[in-house]
């Protein structure tokens, strides 16, 4: 019997960790809330005027506990494509403790931890996300798994969870351009 032997490419993960995919919330109703979630949305790169707005939302607006958790999301996100990575974290983390089952909070937790190159840390975050098999976010968690297992050398299972990725989202370029690094041969 033949079986399939997955081998990394000289190139791999470890560089493109940066590029973490990250998985925005929509706020409902007006204001502030509701910008933070444009800005993160449309690509903001953490200026310093929506991170503002995001923080604006959450000490002035009266918030429900759904947007409270998203506006923390979202404002991470900001804060993580900044480079603010340790806020950015200490967001996802209060938008868990306000609703332990929000299964972005815990993609994006992962996301930031890879770029702090934390990844065992980020691997329990993106574990805990990958138990919600409904949430729209499931191809980022496996892309952002998929990055920590490359880096372990774990080849198989990183190809396994990009492939994943892909059967959910088949044209996604993020996880085309990471499973082109991989060349699948015959083992025999």
């Amino acid at each position: 019997m033949k079986t399939l032997s997955l081998i990394c490419l000289a190139f791999g993960f470890v560089s493109f960790s940066a590029g973490a995919a990250q998985a925005q919330l929509v706020v409902q109703g007006k204001g502030d809330a509701v910008l933070c979630y444009e800005y993160s949305a449309r690509g903001n790169m953490g200026s310093r005027s929506a991170i503002e707005t995001c923080s604006n939302a959450l000490t002035q607006q009266s918030l429900s506990k759904n947007d409270l958790a998203a506006t923390h999301v979202n404002r991470g996100i900001l804060l993580m494509r900044k480079g603010d990575q340790n806020p950015a974290a200490e967001d996802f983390q209060s938008a868990i403790d306000i609703k332990p089952e929000l299964t972005e909070a815990y993609v994006n937790y992962g996301a930031s931890l890879i770029r702090q190159g934390k990844f065992e840390e980020a691997l329990a975050k993106l574990n805990i996300a990958l138990k919600d098999t409904m949430s729209t976010t499931r191809p980022e968690a496996l892309y952002n798994r998929a990055i920590i297992l490359d880096r372990r050398k774990d080849y198989k299972a990183a190809y396994y969870d990009l492939k994943e990725a892909l059967t959910l989202r088949p044209d996604w370029a993020p996880a085309l351009d990471l499973i082109d690094r991989y060349e699948v041969r015959k083992a025999g």
